[in-house]
């Protein structure tokens, strides 16, 4: 019985990059790139799975004491507006 690892975002993310380079390439021949382009979206998913879970803590981070979310822009670090 085979269990498949729960990656992290970080490695779904780091890998999702190594298959498109792979793909860019051209050096995948057919079968390899439809393999590869599979695990992508799969990937993909994880990816955006890790980022809509993200998403929803903050989101309850920002819940005020009466039970209104207040909306405030996310900015990087480094990248706050003026």
């Amino acid at each position: 019985m085979s269990e498949e690892k729960v990656l992290s975002f970080e490695e779904a993310f780091s890998r999702l990059e190594q298959i498109v380079r792979r793909l860019e390439s051209g050096e995948a021949n057919l079968d390899e790139s439809l393999r590869l382009f599979e695990e992508g979206v799969k990937l993909a998913r994880v990816c955006s799975s890790r980022l809509d879970a993200a998403e929803g803590k903050i989101q309850q981070l920002l819940e005020k004491p009466d039970g209104t979310v207040e909306e405030v822009p996310f900015e990087l670090p480094g990248t706050e507006s003026s």
